[in-house]
């Protein structure tokens, strides 16, 4: 019988959307996460909160169990809450959140850290992208990329337009610690996990193809981006009592401009929900980088 252990060994072989639908299939049909936890002494979780923006709440994918936060039961917290069966599940991720979305609502959505109490013991948070307004940079880069693939363009019309990005992360460098530190007090005995985010074109400094109209340049710098962003995260967790877990390993080479049959993140296509961020085998990758995580 499968084991979700067993397929961390998957995840870190070529992965195509065939063996990713044989291996969910098997999966879900012989009840392989559940026993899992128990079987590979994971442990238990009974009281779960997931935070977060488009990233967490799996925008794009179906079925989708939110429409105002582009929610989705295929996210990977619901893979982890799937695995787990804890006895509460909150999940109040949204799209489109923000750090200032824990504190405030969101359209008709409550703050989400008031889904947090005193007895919730597993916390997962992706946050920090939209405080940059990467997805305006990133329609920025494709109009950019669309007049002419040299140099780096975006860049250049980003520090033209005023664009300040340093007094983005400046900001975000403050408010991160006190996102960790206002987790912690509110659920105390809860393992807190910040899952970052992957990178969305080639790191092996390789163009994309004319399906990603990104100037090679502004490929380079988009990572440098995310690769900044990663690095800020990961080091308010190391000093907040919160765990980090990178995803940019797992998924190079299976990025956007990469032949669909390897794609875990879904390529640029204009007002479709989902674009630019992790599908359907993104989502359970990063599922088993967590439960890895909570097996450490």
């Amino acid at each position: 019988m499968p084991h979700f252990s067993q397929f961390s060994t998957l995840r870190r072989r070529t992965v195509t959307t065939a063996a990713f639908t044989a291996a969910t299939a098997s999966l879900l049909l012989s009840g392989g996460p559940v026993e899992a936890a128990t079987a590979s002494g994971q442990g238990s979780v009974k009281h779960y909160v997931a935070l977060g923006d488009s990233y967490a709440a799996g925008t794009g994918l179906s079925p989708q169990t939110d429409a105002e936060c582009k929610r989705s039961s295929g996210s990977y917290p619901s893979w982890i809450a799937q695995t787990y069966k804890p006895a509460v599940f909150k999940d109040v991720t949204c799209s489109g959140a923000t750090t200032r979305s824990l504190w405030n609502k969101q359209g008709t959505s409550a703050p989400q850290v008031n889904a947090l109490t005193r007895d919730t013991d597993l916390v997962t948070v992706t946050l920090g992208g939209n405080d940059l307004g990467f997805s305006d940079v990133l329609t920025t880069c494709v109009l950019a990329g669309l007049a002419t693939r040299e140099g780096t363009p975006c860049r250049d019309e980003l520090l033209r337009s005023g664009k300040n990005l340093d007094a983005d992360f400046a900001k975000l460098s403050t408010r991160v610690p006190d996102m960790l530190t206002d987790i912690k007090q509110r659920s105390p005995k809860a393992r807190v996990v910040v899952v970052g985010y992957p990178n969305l074109f080639p790191t092996d400094g390789s163009a994309c193809g004319s399906s990603v109209p990104l100037a090679k340049g502004d490929v380079a710098w988009l990572n440098q981006i995310t690769n900044r962003l990663n690095l800020l995260l990961e080091m308010a967790a190391r000093l907040n009592q919160a765990e980090f877990i990178n995803t940019s390993s797992v998924f190079s080479g299976k990025d956007m401009c990469q032949p669909s049959s390897k794609q875990w993140i879904n390529p640029l296509l204009p007002q479709t929900p989902g674009s630019a961020h992790p599908n359907s085998i993104g989502h359970l990758m990063t599922a088993f980088e967590v439960y890895d995580r909570l097996g450490t």
